[in-house]
């Protein structure tokens, strides 16, 4: 295979990669690299589709064996250290691209990717000031403005954020991201110019169906606000039907899990796990959209809690270790138990994660809801951890689910029907946990928190060995970053409207309304 050869090759291997058939691209980059192991161009191919298909460590690999030919590589560097921050390793992927920008102070996406390990542990200043290097270089990148929206919105700085969000609309009007963003951030009223824009965008546009699928959920939540509840629900359920359409999802999938996570533990006595990790971890857990943002802001606001928020790692290290084609492997778990060595490893792999926090407070919040499937494991990595299960009216938290367009998984808020399985799957595992008496959980309503906001807040703070200060009470003025969908209602005083919110829907949402 002579230069032109390999040239034609290589603009097939691109075309396909830009196609997503990354395993395509991996077999035949493998072939052509044993051929052409000085072929630089290859090992990026290779190492960014093992990256795509989430196979970080073999992507590691491939990327530092391209560093040996070309060391000053920007693109693998960038890469290499994206890999790093894919394995929640930060301290690595910051260096590495902190030396990317000193071969080149105008390569922006190491300015973006060290702007987004920022924002990752919640230093949105540090990662908006990168932003702003980036913008420098490249004032009408779209995904630098997306970026400072998305940051100034996790800041509660909601005129900021829309104002980024409409640079970027007027570079690129079917950058619907941020029509969604905007629409997350101020309240609608009648005749809005935004409003009338997104619809004459919807009839004159041709969008493919994931900018379609943001333009949905912000008209719906445009109307909503309006108080047309049959046209918002109208936007609503063709956004859930089409993402529901595009993704290659069975909640029967999850559901095993979770009834696999139950027959594991049935018989664990949880007093035979020794662990000597100090660390004072507060989980607060439970579906998603049932109060645990606004919870972790009112812990949060007291002096000795630092805001850790949605934390990956749990998961990361239960997938990693005992989770394999996305079934749980009861032999390992079972080897797991009777390995207090590597117990304490992974527990250990947890606390070097949140050291990169670098916060002074006692204790740390670890807000990612869906941890309530390992609520054994949390027993058993951290005995000293603190756990909190909000819980919301069943049909308000799945309406507040199916509201809401989720950039990251949570695949099963997209039909009323799994919406339904999955939740009965949770109900059937929280049931399962507070069983166990040698597992201490704190079950908190969400109803009973909005109307007893002093007491219930009393009861928390309790709970986790924390005295009572006022702060706790002005919650809404807690400037702890928010990456999640209720930073605009977790930054108000608690308000009573969302508790019968269903009621508006019900005549529309037949199976959640006969089900739930």
């Amino acid at each position: 295979m002579n230069n032109i050869d390999i040239s034609k090759q290589i603009q097939i291997l691109i075309n396909n990669f830009n196609a997503k058939k990354f395993d395509f691209v991996i077999s035949k980059s493998t072939i052509y690299l044993k051929k052409y192991p000085g072929y630089v161009l290859l090992y990026n191919l290779l190492g960014s589709s093992h990256q795509n298909n989430g196979e970080y460590k073999k992507a590691l690999k491939i990327f530092n064996e391209g560093l040996k030919y070309d060391p000053k590589n920007l693109a693998l560097i960038n890469n290499l250290a994206t890999s790093y921050k894919n394995l929640l390793q930060y301290d690595k992927a910051e260096k590495l691209y902190n030396e990317a920008i000193e071969i080149n102070p105008k390569y922006v996406n190491a300015y973006v990717n060290l702007g987004n390990l920022k924002r990752d542990i919640n230093k949105l200043e540090d990662a908006i000031l990168l932003y702003e290097k980036a913008r420098k270089i490249t004032p009408q990148n779209i995904i630098v403005l997306y970026l400072l929206s998305l940051a100034n919105q996790g800041l509660g700085n909601f005129t900021e954020s829309i104002k980024f969000a409409k640079l970027v609309l007027n570079i690129n009007p079917k950058f619907t991201k941020a029509d969604h963003l905007i629409a997350q951030s101020m309240k609608y009223e009648d005749k809005d110019e935004h409003y009338e824009k997104m619809v004459n965008k919807l009839d004159n546009q041709n969008l493919d169906d994931n900018e379609k699928i943001d333009l949905y959920f912000a008209l719906s939540k445009a109307n909503e606000d309006i108080n047309k509840i049959e046209e918002s629900f109208q936007f609503l359920k063709k956004g859930n039907d089409l993402k529901k359409n595009i993704s290659n999802y069975k909640v029967e999938d999850e559901i095993k899990l979770i009834d696999k996570v139950i027959e594991i533990f049935k018989n664990v006595n949880f007093k035979k796990f020794k662990n000597n990790n100090k660390n004072n971890v507060i989980f607060i857990l439970g579906m998603p959209r049932s109060g645990t943002s606004l919870l972790e802001q009112i812990i949060t606001s007291h002096s000795k809690v630092y805001g850790g928020g949605e934390l990956p790692i749990l998961s990361n290290l239960i997938k990693e270790n005992l989770i394999e084609k996305h079934k749980i492997q009861e032999s390992s778990v079972l080897n797991l138990f009777n390995d207090n060595k590597r117990i304490q490893s992974i527990s250990s792999e947890y606390s070097n994660y949140i050291n990169y926090f670098n916060f002074n407070e006692e204790f740390i919040t670890d807000k990612a809801p869906l941890n309530f499937r390992w609520i054994g494991f949390i027993k058993i990595f951290f005995p000293n951890a603190k756990i909190i299960h909000c819980k919301r009216d069943p049909k308000n938290n799945c309406l507040s689910l199916y509201k809401n367009f989720f950039e990251a998984g949570l695949n099963f808020s997209y039909s009323e029907k799994d919406l339904v399985k999955y939740y009965k799957a949770y109900l059937n595992i929280m049931n399962f946990w507070n069983s166990k008496k040698d597992i201490e959980i704190l079950n908190i309503n969400y109803e009973d928190l909005i109307n007893d906001k002093e007491g219930q807040i009393k009861t928390i703070l309790k709970h986790c060995n924390l005295e009572w200060e006022e702060n706790c009470l002005n919650f809404h003025k807690n400037k702890n970053p928010i990456k999640t969908m209720s930073t605009a209602q977790a930054r108000k005083p608690i308000y009573k409207t969302s508790l019968n919110g269903f009621d508006r829907y019900k005549d529309f949402l037949k199976e959640l309304n006969l089900s739930l």
